[in-house]
């Protein structure tokens, strides 16, 4: 039985893909822990929800109960990228409640204690009286709940291993793989790639050999003027600076070994680029094979290079990340 001296986590969530659970809910064990995974509006079957809500009872402080929720939410983000699912998980702020006034008088005059909708984790002590707003939604496509759900427990274990970077790159597949536009979820995942390509740097040696080049540049007796040979240098120098983007990627695929990628890589990202740089959508042109594709390869780039930081995120690419031979 719950009291007001425990703590509850409650993570609401949106999915782009419907799970189908003809039930109400669907109890999970994470960390040890019974996690209950239901329909944001009651008495509704998980299967006909996009909002979707997990629970967590019995913290014994509220510090405990808002390392677990984060653990949570981020385990949750990269098993649904790694599901190919795509989920919303919010930033843990209300996006639907009462006024202060509303909730005080609903209080002293019924006992029960309004609280605002939250999208993300929310904390707060475990009172039985806690009442929260929701709205229903509707759609049709759905998704098999593993190994969505399966697999939360196992990355609860792993997850404090994600770096900074990791977690970009799921925000990011996240966000590709809610889109309902084709080329919206283009243009995101391949730039989930480019911005681990940007962090790729000069060595010490090519850094040398480029400085060499701009002061052979300034000092060159070729037909130019020095304003031309002061252009061609500068234009040297600022690439000492960074790698060029399609460069970054390609020394990533090395990276991660995925140098079997380049040409899949060169091909894809032409026809991305041709989609791009003509400003907009041809009318009546489906892309959604070539989104597809996009997704397909970004997710083996990108789970390849999680998965060095999280054991186990790129264990399921050939299934929900399939490329054609």
């Amino acid at each position: 039985m719950t009291t007001s001296d425990t703590f509850r986590v409650r993570f609401r969530f949106w999915v782009q893909k419907k799970l189908s659970l003809d039930s109400k809910e669907r109890r999970l064990i994470v960390a040890g822990r019974e996690v209950t995974l239901s329909p944001q509006v009651p008495d509704t079957n998980i299967a006909d929800s996009e909002w979707l809500v997990m629970n967590a009872r019995g913290f014994t402080s509220e510090y405990e109960a808002q390392e677990f929720g984060g653990k949570l939410k981020t385990s949750s983000e990269l098993s649904s990228v790694i599901a190919r699912l795509g989920i919303n998980a919010g930033t843990d702020k209300p996006t639907s409640g009462f006024g202060k006034s509303i909730k005080d008088r609903v209080r002293e005059q019924h006992g029960i204690v309004l609280r605002d909708n939250v999208h993300g984790v929310d904390v707060f002590a475990d009172d039985p009286n806690v009442r929260i707003s929701s709205f229903s939604g509707t759609g049709t496509v759905r998704s098999a709940p593993d190994p969505f759900l399966s697999e939360i427990d196992e990355l609860y274990k792993v997850i404090n291993g994600a770096s900074p970077r990791a977690k970009d790159i799921i925000l990011l597949m996240n966000y590709a793989l809610t889109r309902s536009d084709p080329v919206a979820m283009i243009v995101f995942a391949v730039s989930a790639v480019e911005m681990l390509g940007q962090e790729e740097k000069w060595s010490e040696a090519q850094v040398g050999l480029l400085s060499h080049l701009a002061d052979v540049a300034e000092g060159s007796d070729s037909d130019t003027t020095p304003q031309e040979r002061d252009e061609v240098a500068a234009a040297i120098r600022r690439s000492v600076q960074k790698i060029s983007l399609s460069q970054g990627v390609l020394r990533l695929l090395a990276s991660l070994e995925l140098n079997h990628f380049k040409k899949r890589w060169g091909q894809l990202y032409d026809e991305r680029s041709t989609l791009v740089h003509g400003l907009a959508p041809k009318p009546g042109v489906d892309y959604s094979d070539l989104a597809f594709r996009t997704v397909s390869l970004c997710g083996h780039i990108l789970l390849t290079a999680v998965a060095r930081d999280v054991w186990g995120a790129d264990k399921h690419l050939a299934k929900f990340y399939p490329l054609p031979l």
